[in-house]
């Protein structure tokens, strides 16, 4: 479990299986799960709840909670606060220890559990199950450790900070993390980069991923000031300068306005910063390779989910296989300490991580009921009927809203919570962002069918959009929308044996139009987290411009009827339609 700070979240393991994994967001509507704040107890009873409903459990059959913080070594990296190791103050920080103080007594008194979830949370029968405090870095680096293939692999946590560590390096070696190395506090990556995103007008520790998209439309005028911030020493080591750190007006330039508009000096400063983490990264990992001779590469913590600089990692000769955990923020902490609790109680080295749609799911009946509560025309076709359908829509320039499976566990929609579309209009991408509500600089994410990525992308194939590749000719020529303003996409390969309606449904969409390919971006509007629910999606179809949207075996919106029946043709599959 997690919940300090931000990205509250829960995952079930049964043995050495991931059962169920998902973020309190998804529930509670607030991005993020909670105020980046250190003041507030958090307990995620929501998705604790839904988690036992998913595995049909209820607090009698937890065996152990572990917990991704460390009161106690948080609470002896207080005396950083009066000597300069610590960029918060002591009553914040003493707080914060408080707070930690405070779950098992939440989870205890009963006032955060709801009546309604009361038939499989019992307060009082919670407060007996054992509960185990891990190191925050340490739970990272087991969420991709665990979760990967390597039997052995150099394992590389970098984050704002996890009790006083910044940056973590562990060898992972059958069911063991040994610390080997890292940096600590004041001197963060993360935090590096999300003062220059508050500098940038943009939210710190939300809307690094803004930045990234930014830089690319900038040039390193601000190598050198970026280069004084962040320091790089001997043996991996760098130093984050904090009076440097504290001027940026001087430094940078004034500070952006939220809302001001963009000006190409905001996107020199993004290019400048997204440069200097992409060189830290490589001197940490540079060093550690070299060290420890080790060839394959775990990675997690909230930096990682910076797809630039790993792509750029990815094309490190020394690198035979890298695994970076979809989840790499701090939800992904849940699964982590889950994980370090089952190999403590006994299990294998490995959980089984068979994909990253760990979430909730919903019935067809119960989308078609929400289609009629919602008074929005819907039909039920067969399933080959609806492959084409959709595939036609989306090749006739459409924008398809896809709620199907169980939801993704991470911050990337990967075909299950998805708006896709055609990546052969040029103005797709504007379109799509309009629809989202989100910047006009930000790209969207291509997907591709495994066996054609070679043919239109060079770089790290990957199924959680976790890197950036560099495009071909072709993929600018044939597919302008899912190419990013400096030739880079972040594709996601999709298999036929990994997801079987995706891949049949792209394979449709190449057979209409010769394009392998659509582009994705988030089932939500912007500032909202990703849909969970059948009416959540069906509010996003009602309002936005998006044409039709997929609700398991449903497809809904006043277009739906139509497009079945230009499916099913002359032949005549045979439909149930319903409108209310």
């Amino acid at each position: 479990m997690n919940s300090y700070f931000e990205h509250p979240s829960i995952a079930v393991l049964d043995r050495d299986e991931i059962l169920f994994a998902v973020e309190d967001e998804r529930f509670t509507g607030i991005k993020h799960g909670r105020t980046y704040s250190p003041y507030q107890t958090y307990l995620p009873v929501a998705s604790l709840y839904h988690g036992l409903a998913a595995v049909d459990a209820t607090v009698d059959d937890i065996d152990e909670i572990g917990y991704s913080y460390h009161r106690w070594t948080h609470l002896r990296s207080l005396a950083g606060c009066f000597t300069g190791k610590r960029v918060s103050g002591f009553r914040e920080e003493l707080t914060a220890f408080l707070s930690l103080v405070n779950l098992r007594q939440a989870m205890r008194s009963g006032y955060d559990i709801p009546r309604r979830y009361r038939d499989r949370i019992f307060p009082e029968k919670l407060a007996r199950v054992p509960f185990r405090e891990y190191h925050h870095h340490l739970a990272h680096a087991a969420s991709a450790f665990h979760c990967s293939d390597f039997e052995e692999a150099l394992v590389v946590v970098a984050d704002g900070a996890g009790e006083r560590s910044a940056t973590s390096v562990y060898r992972g070696r059958g069911g063991q993390l040994e610390r080997i190395g890292g940096v600590d506090l004041p001197n963060s990556l993360g935090i590096f980069y999300s003062m220059i995103t508050a500098h940038l007008g943009f939210e710190p520790f939300s809307d690094e991923f803004k930045v990234m998209g930014l830089a690319a439309y900038g040039e390193p005028a601000h190598r050198q000031a970026c280069s004084r911030i962040l320091r790089l020493g001997p043996d991996g080591s760098y130093v984050l300068d904090l009076a440097a750190l504290r001027s940026l007006d001087t430094l940078l330039g004034p500070a952006r306005r939220p809302g001001e508009p963009l000006a190409q000096r905001h996107k020199d400063i993004a290019r400048s910063v997204q440069d200097r983490l992409t060189e830290a990264l490589h001197h940490v990992l540079g060093h550690w390779l070299g060290r420890t001779g080790l060839r394959n590469v775990c990675l997690a913590g909230g930096t990682f989910l910076n797809c630039v600089a790993n792509g750029s990692l990815a094309r490190d000769p020394r690198i035979e296989g890298i695994f970076v955990q979809p989840a790499a923020h701090d939800a992904g902490t849940a699964i982590g300490a889950a994980a370090l609790s089952a190999v403590r109680r006994g299990g294998g080295p490995k959980v089984v991580f068979r994909s990253a749609a760990l979430g909730t799911s919903h019935t067809a009946a119960a989308c078609e009921k929400a289609c009629a509560a919602a008074e929005v025309p819907h039909v039920r076709p067969a399933p080959e009927d609806m492959i084409d359908a959709v595939a036609r829509r989306l090749a006739d320039g459409e924008v398809v809203g896809v709620f199907r499976g169980r939801m993704e566990f991470g911050p990337r929609a990967l075909g299950m919570r998805s708006l896709l579309a055609s990546p052969a209009d040029p103005a797709m991408r504007d379109r799509l962002n309009r629809i989202k509500g989100r910047e006009d600089f930000r790209p969207v994410a291509p997907i591709v069918l495994r066996e054609h990525f070679d043919t239109y992308f060079d770089g790290q194939p990957n199924r959680y959009m976790l890197f950036t590749t560099r495009a071909l000719e072709r993929t600018v020529r044939e597919a302008p929308s899912a190419v990013h303003v400096d030739g880079t996409a972040r594709v996601q390969c999709v298999q036929e044996d990994e997801d079987p309606w995706l891949h049949a449904l792209i394979t449709r969409f190449a057979e209409l139009t010769g394009l392998p390919m659509v582009i994705n971006t988030s089932l939500n509007v912007r500032g909202k987290p990703i849909v969970e629910s059948p009416a959540e999606a069906l509010a996003c179809l009602g309002s936005t411009a998006m044409n039709l949207l997929v609700l398991e075996d449903v497809l809904a919106g006043p277009g739906a009827p139509d497009a079945v029946r230009q499916a099913v043709g002359s032949a005549g599959s045979g439909v149930a339609e319903g409108t209310a």
